[in-house]
């Protein structure tokens, strides 16, 4: 495997290599199922398999895999993802019903369980999705992102997932109970809610998706900052990593909404004046601004595409000897929603290859690279 792999000639073979990389880590015999890295999984990496699972399928829906399949092994693998969802209602710590969610039991009995007293149930209650206990933070987590991975292949969970404000009054104080002074955060729960309210909302009954859709995406404009183009609330301009990042998820929300950007421009110029950190998520945050953007605007686009080259130096440096991504250069993801899953060894991980793939498939599309088979998808 070359360590130019990435660079402009490299990526002519990286789709081959990717496609290796990601059939190292099915599981025989289970259609769907992949481990999270090949030698350093320990026990909760071995045992879950829903996100994991979501991460292998974006990795061939971005390098064109997917459609290579039989589709009795794509039939089998959607099967897969939609066996997490729960048949009957879960019950959050503050009593809330959740109905309908995915819950991977190999994942869960990983997390740390939490106190109940008086005051945590208070404090959740007054705080909502801001003060949620880890393990149900990575259910819910984990419920947007196989709802998203099903929906982008056109298929419907088993049943309806109703565990979301499906009324405007509490819509809007969902959305007022998050904490917007570290967007990053408060960003990925209204992604959650956008993925639910455009997928599950026209199929339960009595929900009108079009007023939440309206209601969700006033709220967010009233986040905007017209000086960065970001969206958060508080005295002054957060750190880079909590606005950008935060940013992202916003989008992100924003584009389940199919609703434009407010200030692409203005984001821009903030993306420019830093490039990401090297690490899995700020590199594909960072892409996914620029890239989101330049659909909308042409401000600054050959500065952009000089700097989305540089970035792909950047992930370069995280490749590793099978041929996949490590989420941190020369370190494979250790931590998943506060569960251990690897060793940390230097080697390829499927949720660092996800993302870095995906920032590929993104650079190639927003640079206007001659590289047929990449292709973008909506997380």
């Amino acid at each position: 495997m070359s360590r130019d792999a990435v660079g402009l000639d490299g990526l002519k073979t990286l789709r081959e290599e990717l496609l290796w990389f990601v059939s190292e880590l099915r599981v025989d015999g289970q259609p769907g199922r992949y481990g999270p890295c090949r030698d350093g999984a320990v026990r909760a990496g071995r045992e879950a398999g829903l996100g994991f699972s979501c991460f292998a399928k974006k990795i061939l829906d971005a390098i064109g895999g997917w459609e290579g399949l039989d589709e009795s092994e794509r039939s089998a693998w959607m099967g897969y993802i939609r066996s997490f969802q729960v048949d009957s209602s879960a019950v959050l710590s503050d009593g809330e019903r959740m109905d309908g969610m995915f819950v991977d039991p190999g994942l869960l009995a990983a997390l740390p369980e939490t106190g109940n007293t008086w005051r945590e149930r208070l404090r959740r209650h007054l705080r909502g999705w801001s003060a949620l206990p880890p393990r149900e933070d990575a259910m819910l987590a984990e419920t947007k992102q196989a709802i998203a991975t099903l929906a982008w292949s056109g298929v419907s969970p088993r049943r309806p997932f109703g565990g979301f404000p499906c009324r405007q009054e509490a819509l809007l104080a969902r959305l007022r109970s998050l904490d917007w002074s570290r967007p990053w955060s408060a960003g990925a729960k209204s992604a959650w809610l956008a993925v639910f309210i455009q997928t599950q909302g026209p199929l339960l009954a009595g929900v009108d998706t079009s007023a939440l859709r309206e209601s969700m995406i006033g709220f967010l404009k009233g986040l905007l900052d017209p000086e960065t183009g970001g969206y958060f609330r508080a005295s002054g301009v957060p750190p880079r990593g909590q606005l950008i990042n935060g940013a992202m998820k916003v989008l992100n929300a924003l584009e389940w909404l199919d609703e434009p950007i407010h200030q692409p421009q203005r984001l821009i110029d903030t993306c420019l004046l830093q490039g990401p950190p090297p690490a899995g998520c700020h590199v594909v945050d960072w892409v996914y601004v620029v890239h989101r953007c330049l659909r909308q605007t042409d401000h600054r686009r050959g500065e952009v595409r000089a700097r989305l080259l540089e970035v792909l130096a950047l992930i370069r440096t995280h490749r590793t000897p099978d041929r996949g991504f490590a989420y941190m250069p020369g370190r494979a993801q250790t931590g998943y929603y506060g569960a251990l899953i690897s060793r940390g060894l230097n080697e390829g991980d499927l949720h660092g290859t996800c993302l870095l793939t995906w920032a590929i498939a993104m650079i190639v599309e927003t640079a206007e690279l001659d590289l047929p088979g990449w292709k973008t998808f909506r997380a």
